[in-house]
């Protein structure tokens, strides 16, 4: 991995805004592209590039631990599918297709914290070009220029709906279980 994770991580989760656009280059190494926040947890994706030039996808969790963020894991992949252009609503089917996910453990410290859920799941969404945010369950998730966003939870996938530039739904977004593939996913 050519950046660090846990700072790159911190950055988005403190309101750095991520790229607009997913152009990677000899220069550009790695882009934020998205981050989602649920209480003590988070997921943050990453487009980096790998080994001879070609995009890789890097998704990370972390929990916040007595005020201090750390990382726990994630998962990555090919990144080539957010360098694409942005899908059309009536292409992609729905304001958002669920691509990949996926999950890691929280820390087991204290007796809160193992009295919440053990795991921390995310989903990578890759998002209709009239859409530009998403309401997940109570939050509200820009969506930036490239398309690509994660959304976080830990309990049961949370309830997500597409909203256009007037902030009006567009439709229900169905969240895949982690490990499943969409033929029209990002990586």
């Amino acid at each position: 991995m050519s950046y660090d994770a846990l700072v790159e991580s911190v950055r988005l989760l403190e309101g750095a805004p991520p790229a607009g656009a997913a152009r990677l280059s000899r220069r550009v190494r790695h882009l934020p592209l998205a981050v989602d926040r649920d209480g003590d947890v988070a997921a943050t994706m990453f487009l980096r590039r790998g080994v001879s030039g070609v995009p890789e996808l890097d998704v990370h969790t972390l929990e916040l631990v007595d005020g201090v963020w750390s990382t726990l894991g994630g998962g990555g992949g090919p990144g080539d599918g957010a360098t694409r252009g942005r899908p059309r609503l009536v292409d992609l089917g729905s304001p958002a297709v669920s691509s990949s996910g996926g999950g890691t453990a929280r820390t087991s410290g204290s007796w809160l914290r193992r009295r919440r859920s053990g795991w921390i799941w995310w989903a990578e969404l890759r998002v209709a070009e009239e859409v530009t945010a998403l309401r997940v369950d109570a939050r509200f998730l820009p969506v930036a220029a490239h398309g690509c966003a994660v959304v976080v939870w830990t309990r049961q996938p949370p309830q997500v709906t597409g909203l256009d530039a007037s902030g009006s739904a567009v439709g229900p977004v169905l969240i895949r279980p982690a490990g499943s593939r969409h033929p029209g996913s990002i990586g």
